[in-house]
């Protein structure tokens, strides 16, 4: 059976920004603050043009519709 570990979307201006070391802070304190201790945790970290493509796209498919 395939598990579905909790998931988190980061809204960031650029993910290249955050090094390794900072998104393994970030995770730790996620895991600690909401008691997820153990238990795998998924973080997306997306960019601004990521976001905007994405609207664009969703604003598109919504006018064609």
């Amino acid at each position: 059976m395939a598990s579905r570990p909790p998931s988190f979307t980061l809204f960031v201006n650029d993910p290249k920004l955050f090094g390794d070391t900072y998104r393994r802070y970030v995770e730790r304190q996620i895991r600690e603050g909401l008691g997820f201790d153990g238990t795998p945790v998924k973080l997306y970290w997306r960019g601004k043009q990521q976001r905007d493509a994405e609207r664009d796209m969703v604003s598109h498919q919504n006018r064609q519709s």
